[in-house]
Parts: structure tokens; C-alpha cells; sequence
């Protein structure tokens, strides 16, 4: 299996923390959250790994240890996910798995996912805020038909968290959309409304969350939160994987 992690974007919400090193690369608890996002791929069996880079591209390309594929989103400055995920349309399309660079999340979500019977899947949260910045989501048993953060509460089931998984089939489909975005000039979709997109005709489950922690670094606040909530045995699986600093 393959996984893709996006970490082009330009983390502006983070200002000015993020003005000369990418998000991926701030640091929680001594580790940056590219670390371990890494860690965890690495500790199920994952490690054909690409990384999409754009903002302050070098400094990631300095910072991890290879074998690491890395493709390069020119355009990050006026373009979204969504473009990324399409510059990496040969590496994904026999199936992977997709992770946004700013989920801090542990890899027994990742196992579980791995280990989940639906072959398209994601990770979700049935404890959530419908007031937060999250992709919600309206299911109907345990598919996915609807992702958008203005989901009306009514409606919402849960909260799209990550990562996920495609198989060659839902990769297929997922390109084939993404591809006619791109030449429609559609560059600015995020990669969740595509997964909405496609669910709408092809099956695309949730996968809930066994309780563990996780975090979205979007903000300041989100940083300072993760950094005092993050559980000590989050450092526990790190130990396999080495950074060039």
C-alpha cells in the first residue's frame, strides 16, 4: 500500500509561525507532526511514501529521511488539495492512502482503517462540535454521502477526521474527477468535497474512531491545544523512525 501526504499549503491560519517552515514541520512534544504521521505509516507496514510539497518546499525536502517521493505543487499559492492530490495522480492510482499534512493522529487509527473490511473508506469522529472547522458527514449506516463543513446539524453523523483509504477501483474514480476539474480550471476544491463528490455515486464508508486522540493543527489555538493534550504514549512509537535535522 501507498500513502500520500499533502503539505503543500501555505498554513496561513498559523501566521506567523508558518511564514518560513511548512506546518508539517512545527514541532509537538519534540516531534514535528510530519514525524509523526511518518511513524505511524511506517508502523503499519506502509512505507512507499509521497509527500506533495510547495510552500517552503526545501526545508521538507532537507528534513526527512528517504526513501521518500516527492512531487511538487508549483501553483501552492493559488491553488487547493484537490491539485495536489491530481499531481500525484501516477502514484496513487493503484490505491493508497491519503493523509492531510496537518493530522496529528495516532497509528492505531491507522490500523484500523487498514484493517476495515470497505475498501474505500475514512476515519470519522461520532463526537464532535458542529460548530468546528471540520468536513461533517450524512450517512446512511456506515456510508458516506455527504461531506461539507456547513452540513446542516440535523443531517451530520459524524466528522470526517483521516486518514483514508482508496483501492485501485475508488482511485480510478477519484483521478477520473479530479482530472475534470483540472481541465475545466477548477484547481481550488478541497480534496474532501472531490470524496463527497465521487460518494454520491460510488461507495465510500466511515470508519469510526476507537477513541483515540487526534488533532487538526489549523490554528494557533489548535497548536497550543494539541501541545498540552497530546498523550505521552504518542511518543512511545517514534523510535523507528529517524529526521535529518
Amino acid at each position: 500500500m501507498k500513502a500520500v501526504i499533502l503539505a503543500a499549503g501555505l498554513g496561513s491560519r498559523l501566521l506567523p509561525r508558518t511564514h518560513n517552515i511548512p506546518k508539517c514541520l512545527l514541532k509537538i512534544r519534540g516531534h514535528s507532526i510530519l514525524e509523526y504521521q511518518i511513524s505511524a505509516l511506517h508502523q503499519n507496514g506502509v512505507n512507499d511514501i509521497a509527500v506533495v510539497v510547495g510552500h517552503c518546499a526545501e526545508k521538507i525536502r532537507t528534513y526527512l529521511k528517504p526513501p521518500v517521493t516527492f512531487i511538487e505543487n508549483k501553483d501552492y499559492a493559488t491553488t487547493n488539495s484537490s491539485y495536489s492530490l491530481y499531481l500525484a495522480r501516477d502514484f496513487i492510482k493503484n490505491g493508497f492512502i491519503y493523509i492531510n499534512s496537518d493530522l496529528l493522529f495516532h497509528p492505531g487509527m491507522l490500523q484500523t482503517l487498514l484493517q476495515s473490511p470497505h475498501k474505500d473508506s475514512i476515519i470519522i469522529d461520532r463526537a464532535f462540535s458542529t460548530t468546528k472547522d471540520m468536513f461533517k458527514v450524512e450517512m446512511h449506516g456506515e456510508r458516506i454521502f455527504c461531506l461539507d463543513k456547513n452540513l446542516d446539524h440535523n443531517l451530520a453523523a459524524a466528522e470526517a477526521v483521516g486518514p483514508a483509504k482508496f483501492s485501485p477501483r475508488g482511485a480510478r474514480e477519484l483521478i477520473k474527477h479530479i482530472t475534470s476539474l483540472v481541465h475545466k480550471g477548477e484547481r481550488n476544491q478541497w480534496c474532501y468535497k472531490v470524496f463527497s463528490d465521487i460518494a454520491k455515486y460510488y461507495s465510500f464508508f466511515g470508519v469510526e474512531n476507537p477513541r483515540y486522540f487526534w488533532a487538526e493543527i489549523d490554528t494557533r489555538v489548535d497548536l497550543v491545544m494539541a501541545r498540552k493534550m497530546l498523550p505521552s504514549s504518542f511518543t512511545d512509537f517514534l523510535s523507528d523512525y529517524q529526521t535529518r535535522t
